[in-house]
Order: structure tokens, then C-alpha cells, then sequence
């Protein structure tokens, strides 16, 4: 890792030196100033900082004024085109005053924006994305239909009507026009070409200005050019009487790039929802204890440190805090990873978001909703969210370097070829425009990435974000989460039951139907004999239970010395006679890939156990103890020394480290959060499919690669030939409609 140049934001080895375009524009004016020495305190430096051109957070908060009160505020936005889109707008608002941070991803659609009321409103906010030219909405509500099938829908019906008026003046070029219709449909072409030009072009047009403002063009530059270059030409052609017109290479360059971005859109499963789902699943009230000694549920903003909450069988725990009375078990399995209930007691630490299963307890709190453990992991979530999809994909970092070199070299060949008095200056800049215009670099990636969506599908595998799309089949590293991901998830009997007699089974069955503690119902499952009834049944609530000379609990409560095993153990007594020991805990699921990587697990199990679970696994390296803050950064850690780190995973506790890794894989059984903020979610409860993803995956991305290197090959040879004045436009619009329909019939193979 290496530092800014001029903010000192952390940044990736790269030649660039600098984290943003504004970084380098102002330390490229200071050091031409020769005034870099204390820049901090120049005044050039200072009105970047303010105006958010320079985004470093340090910085931010360092001169912002500190008596203002900042909100966040997570919105969608719809119509992003590209990666450049997403910079645009991020740049466009830190312009904002009032506005002091901004992230907007790409991949996800999901914005964050760091705004302060007193300055600009959530309306103006959205009011200011709209009239860039995308669609915005606070995150939740729903968002108008892209218009973006319509306008393809235009023109790709104008095209094809274009393209037959065209059909008799490709004649016209080999031979004589002997009826004098030339002009007709020269003109009933131009006229049909108007729908397109002016209503299904209108986003390319409006994304070119915003590039071209930003100083960041994209491959709307060429097609813009290339359109519009034609047009000029064919309209000039007609209006001198001439039927040598290029309307049918306009309007096709403006259906095939629609044409790229539905596909891209549809194949662009957001992950949009992760953070509606996490903020539907917090707890809004609490059962509080008021002054005169009731409980009544409140909101938890009126809920602060030290009050006293109680929680019954069945119920959320809304925030931390310590038991201050009663006893019970809670399963905190989603957000610790621990596949075993809990006993909790007074004095015992008890986590938000855990559900009280057995019992009752009063506890006093210890954080409020914003410092609770849940809250914790959802920030974590939410930041990963936005950062995720930061890295450009291949095609746009091509086009960065694409688009210039050929506006630059057809203004180059439009000046020499003036200079040098040769044949047809316009016509050869119009050939390199032409053949140059990216319909087929446009479709190449979204095609492939598509067909592999759906063939991933058929396999029961749906991918939610796209962006991890590039990652798939080269991982290095496979991490798994313990429970409910190489285990089954379930509380169950592992052994002890076997030895009993009928009986026996119908005794044990008759003194746990009176229980609704874990145990008791894990036994009930495996007890389909029937129940011996008893009249009255004690339980001791985190010990165990008795009737009459039967007794069933721990081995403190039956007076045996405890075994050390890494599993629940519970025993079954006729008075001082043990009759079975019943193992319980999680079984391992008997379908774990052999995949062709390291592997690791990790779990919020004790280190005992997991070691245990990862010796019958075959897990070379596990993890055990990891709180969710544990599990992101050990993520990380692999990312920094350049692994490929996939992670499949199931529970709350598993999100952060979902959203961190380079793809997030969660299982059928996983919780809400869990698969909302994956990448991949397997629609099977067969793990084995992982190999089957990573072999489709690779021959995806063969085919992807081989789309690109034809797309650009093409390009390569036909811009030498139109430099050269041996390409027409005529042919170059036909050589990119014959690339464009390479590229369609290559991607069809992962079909």
C-alpha cells in the first residue's frame, strides 16, 4: 500500500500516484507554482478541500466547520451506464455545498451520502441527481421504470426501417440507379432516422456532456462522434442532391448500444435491498421498566444506558446489555456464530439482535441502538456495500485509453490528409468514427456475463451483484463459516439414544414434552414413540429437570464429573443409575467440496470445537473464538497478501465478512441479512456445486476475454484501413455490424 501525493489517502500500488483526478489537478497547479511547500495551508488547497474535490476524510473533517450536525442518507440511484457514472455523480455532489462525504457505487446502485440538514434538504439532494439525468430515491421507496426499454424498443423499430430504405442505395453504389428512386429513399431514411437521433440517443448525448464536463470520457465520446459526425455528412450528401448517406449506421450504433446497456441492466441483479432488509430488521421498541415499577414498550430512542429491558421466551433482544434478573437460553447463533443456546443468568452479557428461546430476563442496558453489536455490523455491511464494486471493470479500463487515442488520431488523419491535399478528408475521419464506435466492444461483456448468469441459474446458483462476476474461478482462498454452512445448522442428536429401551424412550419423551428448552425440543424431534405422561415435572432453569426418580440435565445437576467434549452433553438418571448419556450438537454436512484452492473455516465457536469440526472436515486452517469484526478483518488480511478470498457463509455474524471478500457466497438456509448483502446465493443445499461455479466460471470469462480481443482487434485493423482512405463509411459500418454479430454468436456457446 502507498499514499496519495498530495492528501496521503491510502491507496493501492499503482503508476498513478495520486487517489483522484482533483489530487492531481491540484498538486499539478502548486507544483507549477513552485508552491508546494506547506501546501496545506495554501489557499487553493484549502477551497479543494471545502469544495470536495479532494475527498480524504481526515482532511474533511479537519476543515469543516465543526458546529454543524451531519445525517446520512442511503438512497438508490437508477440509469448508471458505467463505472464513470458512478464517479460522476460522487464528484458532482462533493461539489455540493452541504455535503461533506459521498459514495456511489456502480455495482449495487446504493449511494451513501453525508449531508447536513441545516444546509441542503433530502429533496434538493435528490432534485440535484435528477437533473444529471438518473433516477433517485430514498432507499426503500420505488423508483419509476427506466424509460430505457422504450427507447431501445424505438430504435431498433426505426433501425430496421431504416436499414431497408438503405437496401436499394447499397445498389446505387455497384450500379446505375435507372429509376431515379435513390433520393427517395435516401430521404425517407433520413426522416426515420429522426425517432432515434432524438429520443432513444437522447441518454448517450446527455452522458457524453456530463463526461465531457467532468474531463472523464467515456465510450458515449466515440459514440456521440460517430453519430453525429455521420448525420452532419449524410445530411450535407442529401441536401446536395447525393444518395450517399450513413442514416442506417446511426440509428444501428444507437440500438446496439441500448441494446448493451438493457442487457448489462437485467443481467445486473442489484444488491440494492441489503439495506432495506438490515433496517427492517431492527427492533423499534422495547419493553421498558418506568418509574412506577411497570414495563411498557417504548421507542428504543427513548431507551438510554442503564434503564432496565425485559425480554420473554420467543423475543428479540433489542440492545446489549447484562441480565439483571432471571434466567434463560438464547440462541445467538446469526450473530456470533454459536450453534448451541446460551445460558444466561444475572451478570450475564446478552447481544442485540439474539433471540431469548427458553425463560425470562430483565437486563440493564449497556449500549444505545447506534453502539450496539448489531449496529456495529451493519455500518460495517453498509461501508463494504459501497466500496465493493470500486475497481474498474476490463472494458472500461481499456476505453480510458481507447477513446482518446482515436479522437486524437482521427483529428490527426482529418489535418494531415487536408495538409496533404489528398482525396476525402471527412470521408476517412468518418470511416475511423465508424468502424471505431463500440456497438461490439458495448455488448461484448454484458452479453457473456449474461448467458452465464442465466446457465448459473439453471445450476441453482443466482448471482446478485454482478461485480463479482470477475472474481469467480480465480479464487485462491475458499473461507467457510462454520454453523449452518459446513454444518447443517441444527441443534441435534449426535448419540445416547440408541442404548434405551422402548420404554426408556417413552419416559424420557414424557419429561421433556414439558419443556420448550432447545434440548427438550431437539429430543422430542428424535422421540416418536409416545410420551409417558407425568403429573408434575420440575425444571431448574440452566440445570436441568425431574420427575418423580427420573431426572435429565447437566452433569452438575445429576452429580457426575462433566465430560470434555466439544458438544452439549446431557444425561439421563433413574435415580442414582445413569441410563444414557445424550450427546447433542451440529452434524457436518456430508456434501463439502474438494476444491482445487486452500480452504480455511472460521466460526465464533471455541476454539476446541472448531478445531475438532475442522479435523473431520479437512480444513488446513481454521479460526475459532471470531466475532464478526474478527471474521472481516481476517478477510482482509488475506486480501492485503493477494489472495483471491471467497467467502460462503450464512449468518448475521457472517455479513461483514460476506460484503469484504472479493465474492460472497451465502447457502439456501442463510438469514435474511445474510443473503441480501451476498454476492452469489445458492438456491441448492449441495456445496458440491462450488466446483461446478468455478469451471463455468472460467470458461465464462474464456469467452468474455475472446469477445474483447475481437471487439478491439477489429477495431485495430479497420482503423489502419480507414486511416489508409481503403475503408469506406459504407464498409465500416458494415464491418461493425458483422463484429457485433461475431460477438453475439461467440457468447451464445455458454448457452
Amino acid at each position: 500500500m502507498s499514499s496519495c501525493l498530495l492528501c496521503q489517502t491510502p491507496i493501492e500500488e499503482s503508476v498513478n500516484p495520486f487517489c483522484c483526478a482533483g489530487c492531481q489537478t491540484v498538486h499539478t497547479v502548486l507544483a507549477a507554482r513552485n508552491q508546494l511547500d506547506d501546501f496545506q495551508k495554501h489557499p487553493l488547497f484549502l477551497q479543494a478541500v471545502e469544495a470536495g474535490l479532494i475527498s480524504n476524510p481526515q482532511l474533511l473533517e479537519k476543515f469543516q466547520p465543526h458546529d454543524v450536525e451531519w445525517h446520512k442518507f442511503p438512497l438508490e440511484i437508477q440509469n448508471m451506464w458505467c463505472p464513470a457514472c458512478a464517479e460522476i455523480i460522487r464528484l458532482l455532489l462533493l461539489q455540493t455545498p452541504g455535503i461533506r462525504r459521498c459514495i456511489v457505487d456502480y455495482a449495487t446502485d446504493l449511494a451513501s451520502i453525508e449531508y447536513a440538514p441545516q444546509i441542503l434538504s433530502k429533496d434538493e439532494i435528490l432534485q440535484l441527481i435528477r437533473t444529471y439525468g438518473y433516477h433517485a430515491a430514498p432507499l426503500g421507496e420505488t423508483i419509476p421504470n427506466s424509460d430505457l426499454t422504450m427507447r431501445f424498443g424505438v430504435a431498433a423499430f426505426f433501425s430496421l426501417n431504416v436499414m431497408m430504405f438503405a437496401y436499394p442505395l447499397y445498389a446505387t453504389y455497384f450500379n446505375f440507379d435507372a429509376d431515379g428512386g435513390g433520393p427517395l429513399f435516401a430521404w425517407l431514411s433520413c426522416l426515420a432516422s429522426l425517432p432515434v437521433l432524438f429520443y432513444s440517443g437522447w441518454p448517450i448525448f446527455k452522458r457524453f456532456w456530463l463526461t465531457l464536463k467532468m474531463g472523464r470520457p467515456g465510450m458515449e465520446t466515440l459514440v456521440v462522434l460517430g453519430v453525429v459526425t455521420s448525420f452532419a455528412l449524410s445530411c450535407y450528401d442529401l441536401y446536395q442532391g447525393g444518395t450517399r448517406v450513413y442514416f442506417d449506421s446511426m440509428t444501428v450504433i444507437i440500438a446496439f448500444v441500448l441494446l448493451g446497456k438493457l442487457i448489462e441492466g437485467k443481467a445486473k441483479l442489484s444488491a440494492k435491498t441489503a439495506l432495506i432488509q438490515l433496517t427492517k430488521g431492527l427492533p423499534r421498541r422495547g419493553r421498558k421498566r418506568l418509574a412506577d415499577g411497570n414495563w411498557s414498550f417504548v421507542p428504543l430512542k427513548e431507551i438510554v444506558i442503564g434503564d432496565l429491558v425485559s425480554v420473554g421466551a420467543g423475543e428479540k433482544i433489542v440492545l446489549d446489555g447484562v441480565v439483571y434478573e432471571g434466567e434463560g437460553f438464547a440462541d445467538e447463533a446469526l450473530m456470533t456464530g454459536e450453534s448451541r443456546p446460551i445460558s444466561k443468568k444475572a451478570g450475564d452479557k446478552v447481544l442485540g439482535g439474539a433471540i431469548l428461546q427458553h425463560g425470562w430476563l430483565a437486563y440493564a442496558v449497556t449500549a444505545t441502538q447506534e453502539q450496539s453489536a448489531l449496529q456495529k455490523i451493519l455500518q460495517m455491511v453498509e461501508c463494504d456495500l459501497g466500496t465493493k464494486g470500486e475497481e474498474l471493470p476490463l472494458v472500461d479500463t481499456i476505453v480510458r485509453w481507447f477513446v482518446p487515442c482515436v479522437v486524437f488520431l482521427a483529428l490527426l488523419t482529418f489535418l494531415s490528409v487536408s495538409w496533404l491535399n489528398l482525396e476525402d478528408p471527412f470521408i476517412r475521419t468518418l470511416s475511423i468514427l465508424l468502424i471505431s464506435c463500440p456497438c461490439a466492444i458495448g455488448i461484448a461483456a454484458p452479453l457473456a456475463e449474461a448467458h452465464l448468469i442465466n446457465r448459473l441459474a439453471h445450476l441453482g446458483v443466482l448471482v446478485r451483484n454482478r461485480t463479482a462476476l470477475r472474481y469467480l474461478g480465480l479464487e485462491t482462498l475458499y473461507v467457510f463459516d462454520k454453523t449452518g454452512t459446513v454444518t447443517e445448522g441444527s441443534f441435534t442428536v449426535l448419540e445416547g439414544l440408541e442404548t434405551l429401551s422402548e420404554s426408556e424412550r417413552s419416559i424420557l419423551k414424557g419429561l421433556v414434552a414439558h419443556s420448550s428448552h432447545p434440548i427438550a425440543k431437539a429430543l422430542l424431534k428424535e422421540l416418536p414413540k409416545p410420551a409417558c405422561p407425568f403429573a408434575t415435572v420440575e425444571e431448574l432453569a440452566g440445570q436441568g429437570m425431574r420427575a418423580g426418580i427420573y431426572r435429565l440435565g447437566s452433569a452438575l445437576f445429576v452429580g457426575l464429573p462433566p465430560d470434555d467434549i466439544p458438544h452439549t452433553v446431557v444425561y439421563f438418571m433413574q435415580e442414582d443409575r445413569l441410563l444414557t448419556k445424550i450427546v447433542l450438537g451440529d452434524k457436518l454436512r456430508a456434501d463439502l467440496p474438494i476444491l482445487d484452492c486452500a480452504t480455511a473455516l472460521l466460526s465464533g465457536d471455541s476454539h476446541f470445537t472448531t478445531a475438532e469440526m475442522a479435523r473431520q472436515a479437512g480444513f488446513p486452517f481454521f479460526y475459532g473464538n471470531c466475532t464478526p469484526a474478527d471474521k472481516k478483518q481476517k478477510i482482509e488480511h488475506w486480501k492485503n497478501s493477494g489472495e483471491i478470498v471467497a467467502m460462503v457463509g450464512d449468518g448475521i455474524n457472517d455479513a461483514p465478512s460476506l460484503t469484504a471478500a472479493h465474492v460472497g457466497i451465502s447457502v439456501c438456509s442463510a438469514s435474511d441479512i445474510s443473503v441480501q448483502v451476498s454476492d452469489i446465493l445458492l438456491t441448492t443445499d449441495k456445496l458440491s456445486i462450488l466446483i461446478e461455479i468455478r469451471s463455468l466460471a472460467r470458461r465464462g470469462r474464456a469467452i468474455l476475454h475472446q469477445n474483447l480481443f475481437w471487439a478491439f482487434f477489429y477495431n485495430l485493423i479497420g482503423i489502419g484501413l480507414a486511416v489508409a482512405g481503403l475503408l469506406t463509411p459504407i464498409f465500416s459500418a458494415f464491418a461493425m455490424m458483422m463484429s457485433s454479430l461475431t460477438v453475439l454468436l461467440n457468447a451464445q456457446r455458454l448457452k
